[in-house]
């Protein structure tokens, strides 16, 4: 026989409204909300030291493309422009690991 456990769950007045924001935002009921929230949500550890190791090696890389550049212009390389649009491209996927690790990281 099957038994279903009942749990309450108390909570203040602004955490009332945040659960009822968030479960506007989803199109939830907030009772269905709490309830995939306490069942569902995978909660992430990791460590932080690994992310700023990453992120460091990210920026080391943007700095060895900046001295790369510099000297390009300096010679006047014929690889100038195709070095511009590497640092564009750069900047974009540098800009999509902060935003993946800044979700870790919240």
């Amino acid at each position: 026989m099957k038994r279903t456990k009942r749990k309450n769950i108390r909570f203040t007045k602004s955490e009332w409204d945040t659960v009822c924001r968030k479960a506007e935002r989803l199109k939830m009921k907030p009772a269905t909300f709490i309830r995939n929230m306490a069942l569902c949500d995978k909660w992430i550890d990791c460590d932080v030291g690994y992310i700023c190791a990453i992120m460091q090696k990210v920026n080391r890389i943007g700095t060895e493309l900046k001295m790369i550049i510099r000297v390009a212009e300096n010679t006047n390389s014929e690889y100038l422009p195709k070095l511009y649009h590497l640092r564009e491209l750069f900047e974009i996927y540098r800009g999509k690991v902060l935003k993946h690790y800044a979700k870790l990281l919240n």
